[in-house]
């Protein structure tokens, strides 16, 4: 999802992201808060 986010918000208001945040990407694993910064970071970019 980090890959294609900015393609993403050029044509929708949010994206879907699964395991995208999950640690290792694993459903069952806890939310990695690190992957959410990082994700969210860009997202902060690409909306200036």
């Amino acid at each position: 999802c980090l890959e294609n986010v900015e393609e993403q918000l050029c044509i929708a208001d949010g994206c879907v992201t699964a395991t995208t945040f999950k640690k290792d990407g694993v459903f069952a694993n806890f939310v990695d808060q690190a992957r959410v910064a990082k994700f969210m970071e860009k997202v902060r970019h690409i909306r200036q």
